[in-house]
């Protein structure tokens, strides 16, 4: 992969930069749980291949069931911690967000029981 273009790369790809933020907010994940609360695009898959190859995430078998977890790596912690960063300097508000995740996901649970 061309190294002068990675960052546009990843910018251009829908999703990507929202996958890092979601896992440096809420730690490892598994991919079900990154398209649910992300995106059910069917290029999510390829997305995590793509973040793989660039060394900003890694996926590794959780179970038996063969699921897959995702983690950040080191590189991929600092990209998400400027995201981050970014967002606060521009006025938006980080902590809204991951509170607007929690929040629908409780939501979801209570209308599944």
């Amino acid at each position: 992969m061309n190294k002068e273009l990675m960052v546009n790369q990843l910018f251009s790809e829908k999703n990507t930069c929202g996958i890092l933020v979601y896992l440096h907010l809420f730690g490892p994940r598994s991919r079900t749980e990154i398209y649910n609360a992300i995106s059910t695009n069917p290029r999510m898959p390829i997305k995590l291949d793509m973040m793989e190859q660039m060394g900003l995430i890694k996926q590794t078998k959780r179970d038996l069931n063969g699921k897959k977890m995702v983690t950040l790596t080191s590189t991929g912690t600092k990209f998400a911690t400027t995201l981050c960063n970014l967002e606060k300097m521009l006025g938006g508000n980080i902590d809204s967000f991951r509170w607007d995740i929690v929040i629908s996901k409780l939501e979801e649970y209570d209308m599944a029981a």
